[in-house]
């Protein structure tokens, strides 16, 4: 039978979860739960850090910085969850996050379900498997009928790279910036823009913080990673888009494992 990587530090981490599952209520936002988790492994004897940061690279490539919920012993990276169960997109989001930090076991605990919930899991650095995610359009099908179907069908092929090369579990800046890469090492001319602009009656009024990029001065890429797809609203995306005079857009959520793409005509 095979041993379980760092099966004795796992084992008191669960040891500790199930302590503080069963001595808190269902109620209770997820910091109520990281410092009580960080309470009870320090009680054990255990080194815990929270919230550390770590540089995200895409290619050799900076493009943000992702912060973990607790690092146990710098061995176990622990992602704490308040849901009715886990599900197949919190894990590729954790195993994102191994990804991230280089490390093999992590484990993720739901404070949320009506009984405790929790799940091992792994990522082999040294062999830098991807997260599972979707696949990359097979052909110019998806485009056609489109403006620029070619160049449209060129930006889709590397929001998928993204995806593929990330997974889901981050916050879309970095999305952004993977993707002003990708586009990069594509040889396609792109303009990154962290801030729109809004305009009342042809006069600036200020702007907002929002990653995007403008590719070829033709179409719009506008990269998000939102848990709610309701949260992005299209007609203000062609607002912004009418102001640049440009008529394409294309939308990409990061935040599931399969990368969503949305064709926005203004």
């Amino acid at each position: 039978m095979t041993e379980l990587l760092h099966r004795d530090l796992t084992d008191i981490i669960l040891g500790a979860y199930f302590e503080v599952y069963n001595h808190t209520s269902r109620t209770f936002p997820e910091p109520i739960f990281e410092r009580a988790m960080i309470e009870e492994l320090r009680w054990r004897g255990q080194e815990v850090t929270q919230q550390d940061a770590y540089q995200i690279l895409y290619k050799g490539h900076k493009v943000g910085i992702q912060q973990l919920d607790l690092f146990v012993m710098k061995e176990v990276g622990i992602e704490n969850k308040v849901a009715e169960r886990i599900t197949p997109l919190h894990k590729a989001q954790g195993i994102s996050y191994l990804k991230t930090v280089g490390k093999k076991v992590g484990l993720l605990l739901n404070f949320g379900s009506e009984r405790p919930e929790f799940e091992r899991i792994y990522f082999d650095p040294d062999r830098r498997r991807p997260v599972e995610t979707s696949s990359p359009p097979s052909s110019l099908s998806m485009t056609e009928g489109l403006l620029y179907p070619e160049l449209a069908y060129q930006i889709v092929g590397g929001l998928y790279e993204v995806h593929r090369e990330l997974g889901p579990g981050f916050i879309h800046r970095i999305y952004a910036n993977a993707c002003y890469r990708e586009l990069q090492l594509q040889g396609v001319d792109v303009q990154p823009f962290k801030r729109l602009e809004v305009q009342y009656k042809g006069v600036n009024v200020g702007s907002v913080a929002f990653g995007h990029l403008l590719v070829m001065d033709r179409v719009m890429v506008f990269p998000t990673a939102y848990q709610n797809s309701q949260a992005i609203h299209l007609d203000t995306l062609k607002h912004w888009m009418r102001q640049r005079g440009v008529r394409l857009g294309i939308l990409a959520n990061f935040w599931e494992y399969q990368l969503g793409v949305t064709f926005v005509l203004a």
